[in-house]
């Protein structure tokens, strides 16, 4: 069995999608709990008339509330709250393929004793599905490149005692607070993916938190120490996270409020693994944007 958990705030009308998405799978041994965040509009009443009307057996769909304290909160209360030894979560604004649950079994069948499976999310708008299955994707153990991209969407199953283990999702960090929880479990015993889009979020859904800007205080890359042992006894994972936190600074340093702030934090990473590129973005940012937009880009 897996458990399936919905964050859910303010999501009244997209909430039902999600869930019907659940209730879609094709692979059908699954306990599904959503976790209310103290929603200020309709979404507690709408999933709760909804999954009242189905008719399911007991215990198949929980309905859980708490005061708002983000979707970190509701996530770890979710995550405890479950039966299975594996949670897959599951955003409210975001929709599965019938099958993703038989594919993320088989993943999970294929290559045991990981902390964290992924299967890569795709972006659509009102609904509309890509043609994505006549292309061959990568699947097999996760590695420190471009195998991640299959959790850059919130859809990802994760060992319950593993996750305990780590301390579960950082609830100071209220943006990336997904990524910071990926790599923590990858770094805990490793991770299997299959980029083949069966997961899609809804770029249009309503109350989407990356149609808002984050300050940096909240941010991942604020929190980067905690990754510094790893850091410095990998390697590859040193190259692989400068990297990203570089792409994740980078319009911090071109921001005149977290201008300095920014650079407080860039100055932790090692360049010396980096394209020349990636330290001339962090150092002059500006100048790099004015380059890239009046040179690379033609």
């Amino acid at each position: 069995m897996i458990s399936v958990v919905i964050p859910l705030y303010n999501k009244e009308k997209s909430i039902v999608t999600a869930i019907d998405s659940v209730l879609n799978q094709t692979y059908t041994d699954w306990e599904l709990i959503i976790v209310d965040d103290g929603s200020t509009d309709n979404s507690l009443k709408v999933a709760q008339e909804y999954v009242r009307g189905l008719n399911l057996p007991d215990g198949k769909v929980k309905i859980l509330t708490k005061p708002n304290g983000g979707v970190s909160s509701a996530r770890n209360m979710g995550i405890m709250e479950a039966k299975s030894d594996y949670v897959e979560l599951l955003d409210g604004d975001d929709i599965w393929h019938p099958d993703f649950l038989k594919e993320m079994v088989r993943l999970m069948e294929d290559y045991p004793g990981k902390s964290i499976y992924g299967i890569r999310c795709y972006p659509i708008y009102k609904n509309r599905m890509p043609d994505v299955h006549n292309e061959t994707y990568y699947r097999g153990e996760t590695k420190w490149d471009w195998e991640t991209m299959a959790f850059s969407g919130s859809s990802s199953c994760l060992n319950k005692n593993d996750a305990i283990a780590i301390g579960l999702f950082d609830t100071h960090i209220t943006h990336g607070e997904d990524v910071d929880m990926w790599w923590r479990m990858l770094l805990k015993n490793g991770g299997a993916c299959y980029l083949k889009p069966y997961s899609f979020y809804r770029q249009d859904a309503e109350n989407r938190a990356s149609h808002r800007e984050m300050p940096l205080e909240s941010y991942f890359p604020t929190y980067m120490d905690k990754f510094e042992e790893a850091r410095k006894s990998n390697a590859e994972f040193r190259r692989f996270f400068d990297r990203e936190i570089v792409l994740y600074l980078y319009p911090y340093r071109l921001s005149k409020r977290y201008h300095a702030d920014a650079r407080k934090i860039m100055v932790k990473l090692d360049y010396s693994q980096l394209k020349f590129s990636m330290w001339f973005r962090m150092m002059f940012p500006h100048s790099y944007k004015w380059l890239t937009k009046n040179f690379l880009n033609r």
